[in-house]
């Protein structure tokens, strides 16, 4: 019974430390009122493109849906990437699900693999304020969270200005 309330008392801080970290990244909080343990962010500002610009989101470009479908899985490593950067961090509790993620299993295609449902339309993660969280362990998961943002950001930076120079560098014919 401590424990949970504990956790109790944790939960406002967890969501508002949560919804700091998405705002200062141009990120958004999930709005879940029934799940009072897992909370999600958006992770849509890591979706970008080859020069190192976010694409809009699906409901906002004119592309075609084909054009959508070869986007989205051009992306999906890069945000499966960010996933294995919180786990190198050892930021544990999390889990990174890329935008229009499809997996075949067998027989069977499974769209939005990894989401609640097959088409939702953004990027994001999920943590928990699980029982046992002491109010340092919250605290240390949010700076190594947001330093893994930082990480990620910069080395998307660097990976498409190089791309972009070597594209320079190319002759025209």
């Amino acid at each position: 019974q401590e424990l949970l309330t504990q956790r109790m008392k944790l939960t406002q801080e967890f969501q508002t430390k949560l919804a700091e970290i998405a705002t200062k990244h141009n990120e958004r909080i999930l709005h879940c009122p029934s799940n009072t343990i897992s909370y999600g962010i958006t992770l849509d500002s890591l979706a970008l493109d080859g020069k190192g610009k976010m694409v809009p989101n699906e409901n906002t470009t004119t592309a075609t849906a084909e054009e959508k479908d070869t986007y989205l899985k051009s992306i999906s490593k890069d945000i499966s990437y960010f996933g294995s950067i919180l786990f190198n961090r050892c930021v544990s509790g999390t889990r990174v699900v890329p935008r229009g993620e499809v997996k075949q299993m067998g027989n069977e295609t499974f769209s939005g693999f990894g989401s609640s449902t097959n088409s939702y339309p953004h990027a994001y993660m999920t943590a928990a304020c699980a029982i046992g969280l002491e109010p340092e362990e919250m605290n240390d998961f949010f700076q190594r969270l947001d330093k893994s943002l930082k990480e990620y950001k910069t080395k998307q930076k660097k990976k498409y200005a190089k791309q972009l120079k070597e594209e320079e560098e190319e002759p025209q014919n």
